[in-house]
């Protein structure tokens, strides 16, 4: 098969991907909404809608609006001193060009709407987007939902925003909102995108597929950024790599603090302020990252001038967004949009020309720079209200970094193809100098076994590369999947009982709590190997430490049937008593260690619960017995973890720290884990420089080694 056709096989294997992964996951409706009830004169009439067949509606239309106004739930809205003006919603302040109390964005005003429903409507729930910048929610007079403060001054207005869903009852068939909004931090204000309206199953099913599907491209985004950038670091003549790593973290940090905005999801406390940094550079540093990838892809068909004038211009734009306040770089927002557009057209030509000439890999760049350009002028439409659609740009970067895969896969392909190449011309003309030659001839010999070591080498890498991926893909998908039949069977009414129900959204849960750990897990494993996590050192005597440890730990091992055996000095202890930081740290029958407690009470967690997971069973009767023995040797401590359980086979030992590594008794996690366990242990450790390893007697039990440095004496 030609190359030429297999590229070609593969770009239409990659549009049907990006289908299916919009239509698995996607939560926006782009079909003819024309007919659906609107709000009109600040009233939705839906008595004649049935949520249970049509299903969720978007609550457009027009409403009441109090500009200058802050009214309560209280308000007698028939005072004839209050006077409604009629807006429309989803739309920004900035399009009131009749409201001067909200000019240009900003100010504070009050919406209501008053929604009919059919009578015994039971429980309704909204969506509510993010509203722009600070709100409360009532719904019939009861405060239901709230972001940031709301106030008239500006200097007591705190901005903060992620979407959410609320419920209510309906059962009068009526339900009035009211909602005080303010905005005195960024250039658009008022509630610009739509909220949701339906059955809690239907709100709550459509939440939970946006957050799986934001959720699985900022960790696949994640991972791969890395996987590039390490790429680089082991092969630093693939320069692109690093651009194209970078890349896909700017486009993941952009997304965390978008939308969804997972981060703030995942960190409530976080600071809005600090989320538009993130939101406003990562969309800068997107442009110097994105032409420092086409340029070293095509260095030939680039400028390196223009690399330097987009780097800078990048660069002074994430400098402003730094040290401005919000309102300010916000309302030049077209300057980071034009500069966007720019270096996309700028792309797009340097990837045109490197097809003209037939550059490796311009085929595919092109097709997947197209697509990606297209999504990024989409979204800045959609955020500039000049354009009704939805946000493309995760669809988009999927695309693309496909297309990235299959030209690092090819590369790698041609590589060995080219060292297999090389040898058989070696082995050939080793032959043939040998007869004349002899000297040479071992020579040769030489070069020969380098390179085919240098092959292995690259059979090793790849090999650990597919199943790097492969244990990822099979963790993220895994969990995708059963919730994807969940909720295929409760859409068909397969599931019609409200228990059944229930037990199947908490199981949907429970398996998004799973991905949402492997992430973290991950995320945590790559901080500590960056050396960014943040350690609490105390000092702490060794044996106030072990029975600490032995109080943690002894009333779980013996509610599963075990014994924790505790020795310190080859002594063991019968009882602990628990001493404070201050009175552990100056205790004198035993030297001091300076640890981080909790990560060593992490540590130490991991070691013992694995080691409950493998001794023998309860009705044999065979000891289980778990002991934790700390000796001081030379400057060091020693603390022992051994179990009497069935041990570790010999062959994982080299491996058992490796991470993804998942036999049955590699001890790498509990069943069904990630495959991180040890692999954090082993991390933590070494940022107390120490050092741990694993030994066992097959059937005979299993023993974890660490060697600690003691503290210096003060």
């Amino acid at each position: 098969m030609g190359i030429r056709k297999r590229v070609w096989i593969f770009v239409i294997m990659l549009i049907i991907a990006v289908i299916l992964n919009v239509g698995l996951f996607n939560t926006f409706n782009t079909g003819d909404n024309s007919g659906d009830p609107h709000a009109e004169a600040g009233i939705l009439d839906l008595n004649s809608w049935d949520f249970n067949q049509n299903g969720s509606i978007h609550m457009d239309g027009i409403w009441s609006f109090y500009g200058g106004q802050l009214l309560g739930p209280e308000t007698d809205w028939k005072d004839g001193s209050l006077e409604a003006s009629y807006v429309s919603v989803p739309s920004s302040w900035n399009n009131y060009n009749h409201e001067p109390t909200v000019k240009d964005g900003l100010g504070y005003g009050t919406y209501r709407l008053i929604i009919q429903v059919p009578k015994d409507s039971g429980t309704l729930s909204i969506r509510v987007p993010n509203i722009m910048t600070a709100y409360k929610l009532w719904i019939n007079g009861r405060l239901i939902a709230e972001a940031g403060r709301v106030d008239e001054l500006p200097e007591n207005n705190k901005a903060e925003q992620y979407p959410r869903v609320v419920s209510f009852e309906a059962n009068d068939g009526i339900a009035e909102l009211v909602i005080e909004v303010s905005n005195y931090k960024h250039r658009m204000g008022g509630i610009w995108t739509s909220f949701s309206l339906g059955t809690t199953q239907e709100i709550t099913r459509q939440e939970i597929l946006a957050v799986a599907e934001q959720m699985l491209i900022i960790g696949s985004l994640f991972i791969i950024g890395t996987y590039h950038m390490g790429l680089y670091a082991f092969r630093k003549r693939e320069r692109f790599t690093l651009s194209f790593g970078l890349l896909c973290l700017c486009v993941a940090f952009r997304m965390g603090v978008t939308g969804e905005t997972m981060l703030f999801q995942r960190f409530p406390g976080g600071s809005w302020e600090l989320g538009m940094r993130i939101e406003y550079i990562a969309f800068s540093l997107c442009g110097v990252a994105g032409y420092a990838y086409i340029f070293r892809m095509f260095p030939q068909e680039g400028s390196k001038r223009t690399y330097w004038i987009f780097n800078t211009i990048g660069i002074a734009l994430s400098v402003m967004t730094a040290v401005l306040p919000v309102l300010t770089y916000t309302r030049v927002v077209a300057a980071y949009q034009l500069y966007i557009v720019t270096v996309c057209a700028t792309c797009l030509y340097v990837v045109i020309r490197a097809q003209i000439r037939k550059r490796e890999g311009a085929t595919l760049v092109l097709a997947g720079i197209t697509f990606f350009i297209f999504t990024v002028i989409n979204d800045i439409l959609f955020y500039s209200e000049q354009h009704v659609s939805v946000q493309l740009v995760p669809f988009g970067i999927t695309f693309f970094i496909l297309v990235q895969s299959i030209i690092l896969s090819n590369r790698f392909t041609n590589a060995m193809q080219h060292v297999e190449l090389v040898s058989d011309e070696l082995r050939e003309l080793n032959a043939n100098l040998e007869q004349r030659v002899e000297l040479r001839t071992n020579e040769l010999k030489k070069s020969n076994e380098s390179l085919e070591l240098s092959n292995i080498d690259l059979e090793k890498l790849e090999k650990s590369r597919r199943h790097l991926l492969s244990n990822i893909s099979h963790d993220l998908r895994t969990p995708m999947t059963l919730v994807q039949g969940y909720l295929e069977a409760m859409r068909d009414g397969l599931i019609e009982n409200k228990e059944q129900q229930q037990r199947h959204l908490n199981m949907m849960l429970g398996k998004l709590s799973r991905l949402n750990s492997l992430i973290d897990d991950l995320f945590e494993l790559s901080k500590l190997e960056a050396g960014q996590v943040r350690f609490h050192f105390e000092h702490i005597s060794v044996r106030s430490w072990l029975e600490s440890v032995q109080f943690s730990f002894e009333t779980d091992v013996e509610r599963a049937g075990g014994v924790l055996q505790c020795i310190y000095n080859g002594v063991s202890l019968d009882g602990c008593e628990i001493y404070d930081t201050a009175t552990a740290a100056n205790r004198s029958d035993s030297p001091v260690i300076r640890i981080d407690i909790a990560r060593m009470e992490q540590v130490m967690s991991n070691l013992i619960y694995n080691a409950l997971r493998y001794l023998p069973d309860a009705d044999s009767n065979e000891e289980r017995r778990i002991t934790i023995e700390v000796v001081e040797e030379r400057g060091t401590v020693l603390i022992e973890v051994t179990d009497t359980g069935s041990g570790i086979d010999p062959e994982d030992l080299p491996y058992i720290f490796d991470r993804f590594y998942k036999k049955d008794k590699s001890r790498n996690s509990s069943e069904g884990g990630s495959g991180l366990g040890l692999s954090i242990v082993k991390e933590i450790i070494h940022q107390h420089w120490g050092l741990i390893e694993a030994r066992n007697t097959v059937d005979e039990g299993a023993s974890f080694l660490i060697r600690l440095p003691l503290a210096v004496p003060k």
